[in-house]
């Protein structure tokens, strides 16, 4: 079976990435015939602009010689990118899947798109042979732009790491992500002054890119720095690491697909806070295997994170995030269901 597939460059920092860099990771690679081409690598507009030609050239030479293609898929840039993909493949009358990644694309459809662009949208995919969803809420928004009968819900996995948490005893918690209002940071430093008045002792660790500087100064202004730490965007060993030395880990976004960042730390067995957005409560259940509060509640933040890192239940809701990952968001049973989904539309 010979495959297609595009997205973002495996070195873009972001969740598309690690979701291709998981399937790679898993050995779809072994099982398939698969190629994978980057239409964006991060840098500066004229590298992008480059890129996104490069790409396009050597997918039109490609194309001919795969049945499918799989493209991953986001909002904005991302979609009208992907679209010129889209159309040469339906072209070459290629099997088409857009694998939909945006955690805004219901915002870029609903409140962006004038009615001209929204008939684009809808043509698009109406040239897929399957559109896969990350969560039951998605699939039900996505029905409104395309038959609900090519919807398929494949959740985000990860494969899980060599690794079983045991000491719980820490109190640091991990923030990965872009730093920005979509993820919740602004919120978080709101909160950490608040968790500090209680336990002086909890300590943040936030790795990502984005307003660094900015948030820096707000910390500064707030007297918090000595207890927040900014890593930087961290990837390899390094996430690695600090997945291992924090076991709390907290991500309170606005909008979300189904993020690989809180895959990654139940896989972990951290004790993880979240928001009720997109497909996170697909995944956590509240008090039970982690934390859910309401997206932009200051005050239900502090309050999850005093009891996620010194409540009673921290090694059960731990070991319940864990078991989680391990029976339902494992990468070798997504990548069968994926291979399954391919011979389905061939």
């Amino acid at each position: 079976m010979n495959v297609l597939m595009i997205g973002a460059g495996r070195a873009v920092q972001g969740g598309v990435s690690t979701v291709v860099n998981q399937y790679y990771a898993a050995g779809l690679d072994q099982q398939i015939n698969l190629k994978y081409i980057g239409t964006m690598e991060d840098g500066s507009k004229i590298k992008k602009a480059f890129i996104a030609a490069y790409s396009y050239i050597q997918f039109c030479s490609d194309v001919k010689s795969y049945d499918i293609v799989h493209v991953h898929m986001s909002s904005r840039a991302s979609f009208y990118r992907k679209s010129l993909f889209i159309k040469k493949a339906y072209k070459a009358g290629k099997k088409i899947i857009i694998h939909m990644h945006g955690s805004e694309f219901d915002v870029f459809y609903d409140k962006e798109c004038d009615d001209k662009q929204k008939q684009q949208v809808r043509e698009v995919f109406a040239m897929s042979n399957a559109v896969i969803a990350l969560s039951e809420e998605w699939k039900e928004y996505l029905s409104k732009i395309c038959d609900e009968s090519k919807i398929i819900i494949l959740y985000n996995a990860v494969k899980m790491p060599n690794f079983q948490r045991k000491d719980y005893s820490d109190k640091a918690v991990l923030f990965l992500g872009r730093l920005g209002k979509r993820k919740g940071t602004y919120d978080l430093i709101e909160a950490i002054p608040k968790v500090l008045e209680i336990d002086k002792e909890i300590c943040f660790y936030l790795g990502g890119d984005g307003d660094v500087e900015e948030f820096k100064r707000l910390c500064t202004e707030k007297g918090i720095q000595d207890n927040v730490t900014f890593l930087g965007w961290v990837t390899g060993d390094t996430k690695v690491d600090y997945l291992k030395k924090c076991s709390t880990f907290i991500l309170p976004s606005y909008h979300e697909g189904m993020p690989m960042a809180i895959l990654e730390a139940m896989s972990f067995g951290d004790v993880v806070i979240s928001t009720y957005v997109g497909g996170i409560p697909k995944v956590i259940q509240n008090d039970r295997n982690g934390y859910l509060v309401k997206a932009g509640e200051v005050d239900e933040i502090v309050k999850a994170v005093l009891t996620a890192v010194n409540g009673n239940r921290k090694v059960e809701v731990g070991r319940q995030a864990y078991n989680t990952i391990l029976q339902s968001f494992n990468i070798d049973k997504n990548v069968k269901n994926l291979i399954q989904l391919y011979h389905s539309i061939i």
